[in-house]
């Protein structure tokens, strides 16, 4: 009797496992395929990413439930129909524009159009300045009256040299502080995404900001209109930062303790 109870439940074992399906799609924002999108199967407690190409299968049954959910981005939940099994099918996210409020960059100022009356303005004040400020200056070595031109000529052409603040992004690199604040504030980015989807253990995460500190990602990843690139950084970043480490290692070199 008793191997009949067991022999019963390895058949209907067989049976449910015969009637396991995956369900198979493309996730997209608008009319770009979104990568890094995080797929749940509620009722199974299965998950899984969606490729760079945005493609997603993971396993399912009718009437399962599916979360579909990614920075940005309204969460999209599903009831798993026959059609979601039969097919590949396409779920749409839409942008949300409220997150990372407290980190976004504010617009860089519109640059100012050259006026050249403006110019030879400020220019000559400056000359007439600098010239009060050091006459010895604007002397030859032999003689107490007329001017330096040697002199006057590097200071005009110092006038010209770039200043290296604008040569600069307009958008500051995100810093190693903001990279902590976000992913302690943000419900996707977050401790849980470092190690389900990037693959980076809790011992690496703040070196792995770190890492990212010194990429000196443009601050502009943090507007709204920017943040998917922003995800595909993060996905290329982690790739980069597990090589390093793995190089690491292989030169016998350890990381101190408190990362």
């Amino acid at each position: 009797m008793r191997f009949i109870y067991i022999l019963l439940g390895f058949s209907l074992l067989c049976a449910g496992t015969l009637r396991a399906q995956n369900t198979s799609g493309k996730v997209y924002a608008g009319d770009k395929r979104v990568p890094g999108v995080l797929v749940q199967n509620l009722t199974q407690h299965k998950s899984t990413t969606t490729t760079d190409e945005g493609d997603f299968s993971l396993a399912a049954r009718l009437e399962d439930s599916l979360v579909f959910s990614a920075p940005f981005m309204e969460t999209q939940v599903f009831v798993v129909e026959p059609y979601q099994l039969e097919k590949i099918w396409v779920v749409e996210l839409k942008e949300n524009l409220n997150e990372l409020d407290e980190v976004r960059l504010t617009e860089a100022p519109k640059e100012k159009k050259f006026d050249v009356k403006e110019y030879d303005s400020i220019f000559n004040s400056r000359i007439q300045n600098d010239i009060k400020k050091n006459r010895q200056l604007y002397r030859p070595p032999n003689s107490t009256n007329g001017v330096d031109f040697m002199e006057l000529g590097r200071l005009f052409l110092s006038l010209f040299k770039k200043d290296p603040s604008k040569q600069k992004e307009k958008y500051a690199p995100i810093t190693y502080k903001q990279y902590r604040v976000l992913f302690a504030t943000d419900d996707y980015f977050n401790r849980e995404f470092l190690v389900e989807q990037l693959g980076i253990d809790a011992y690496y995460h703040n070196l792995f900001f770190e890492y990212c500190d010194a990429m000196q990602l443009p601050g502009n990843l943090l507007e709204p209109e920017n943040q998917l690139d922003l995800l595909d950084k993060f996905i290329a970043l982690a790739d980069s930062f597990e090589t390093e480490l793995n190089k690491f290692g292989e030169n016998g070199m350890k990381l101190p303790d408190g990362n």
